[in-house]
């Protein structure tokens, strides 16, 4: 083997092995960050990330809820996502490199997930767990996520 492959090699090993650090190895508290890194995502240093999390099975509800919060965020807080103060991250968690945000977030079905990030970390989640039952009323839907957003950024010094 010549030396230009060896080295292409080891570089390749070497992302390899830092990807499956960030997925499953660290501090479990910067987990979700480093793995959305490892997938060419960068965290904001200091925002909010508003998760959709799903599986691979779309049904109708599921979609509604996806786009009732993708619509109040483009609505609501259009500057906020501009500057990068809030972002907006959908995750298959069904995906291999994505099954830790399970135990991380307690996922048990799809779920809107607000993430306070504070210097590459997260300080503080919570799980917007009304989306269920306001999915068919818009109004209310939209009303309670913008709500949510603004309490949980306040609280969080966001």
């Amino acid at each position: 083997m010549n030396a230009k492959k060896i080295v292409t090699i080891l570089l390749a090993l070497f992302a390899a092995a830092g990807i499956v650090y960030a997925v499953i190895g660290g501090d479990p508290t910067k987990r979700a960050t480093s793995a959305l890194e490892a997938q060419g995502v960068t965290a904001a240093s200091d925002g909010l990330v508003v998760y959709y999390f799903h599986t691979s099975f779309r049904c109708h509800s599921c979609l509604t809820i996806e786009r009732l919060t993708h619509e109040t965020l483009n609505e609501q807080f259009a500057a906020e996502q501009k500057s990068g103060a809030i972002r907006w991250q959908m995750v298959n968690y069904e995906e291999p490199a994505n099954e830790h945000f399970i135990d991380d977030y307690k996922l048990y079905t799809k779920q809107v997930i607000l993430s306070a990030v504070k210097g590459g970390n997260e300080v503080a989640w919570k799980d917007l767990e009304d989306i269920w039952s306001l999915k068919n009323d818009e109004m209310r839907f939209k009303l309670y996520i913008a709500e949510e957003i603004q309490r949980f950024r306040a609280e969080n010094g966001l």
